[in-house]
């Protein structure tokens, strides 16, 4: 009994220790996962702030496109008038124009920033998922894992719980020997044998009376 108590605590402290084991793993896999989606998430923000400088930029490029439009009309209406004033006028003009270019070089650069950060965020995402995913699998197979431990499910052989059982009833057998509780293995056979010795010897006795001489009176 007491190697059956030290094989049982063997075999609880073994699965304890899987049990830990799978819960460490889990809680690795989980931080992992978690800055994974902290990532994804400070990614998505970054996005959303692009965009919006994005169209804050072609706000500005539009701007300064309709500044450049307005200062040669004024120009050409001051031509007549106001050389000075249509030469300032065109001055200005040359000014939007080249801060529309400038603007829409920037804007070339920062529409090609953003595809590549939203493709960023699509992969992190796809990432994530498949990292969550495969997290589940893993802790559904461990959790089986440790279901069938010390069991063996396979046909190779019995397994150490069955090993255990024999060791257990050949231990108990041992016992019964030792308290006489296995004397007579086949009592049903002990009765017909002695069944049929007492026969024999009721034959043998009433054998012994007939060959005995008859007393006279």
């Amino acid at each position: 009994m007491q190697n059956i108590r030290l094989w049982t605590h063997t075999l609880a402290t073994r699965i304890d220790g899987m049990v830990s084991r799978i819960e460490n793993h889990e809680a690795l896999a989980r931080s992992a996962i978690q800055e994974v989606r902290g990532a994804a998430a400070r990614a998505r923000v970054q996005l959303r702030r692009v965009r919006a400088d994005g169209k804050q930029l072609r706000a500005r490029i539009e701007e300064a496109q309709e500044a450049e439009t307005s200062w040669r009309e004024r120009a050409q209406r001051k031509a007549s008038e106001d050389e000075a004033a249509a030469i300032e006028c065109l001055r200005r003009a040359r000014e939007a124009g080249r801060r529309a270019r400038v603007l829409e070089a920037r804007r070339v650069e920062h529409e090609r920033l953003e595809t590549e950060l939203a493709a960023d965020v699509n992969r992190i995402q796809e990432r994530l998922s498949h990292l969550e995913e495969h997290k589940h699998v893993l802790a559904a197979r461990e959790s089986r894992a440790v279901a069938l431990s010390g069991l063996d499910v396979s046909e190779v052989g019995p397994g150490p719980i069955e090993d255990l059982f024999d060791r257990w009833e050949v231990q108990i057998s041992e016992r019964e020997v030792g308290f006489g509780r296995d004397d007579d293995p086949d009592a049903f056979e002990h009765a017909f044998s002695r069944e049929e010795e007492d026969a024999a010897l009721r034959a043998e006795l009433d054998s012994l009376l007939g060959a005995a001489p008859e007393v006279t009176q």
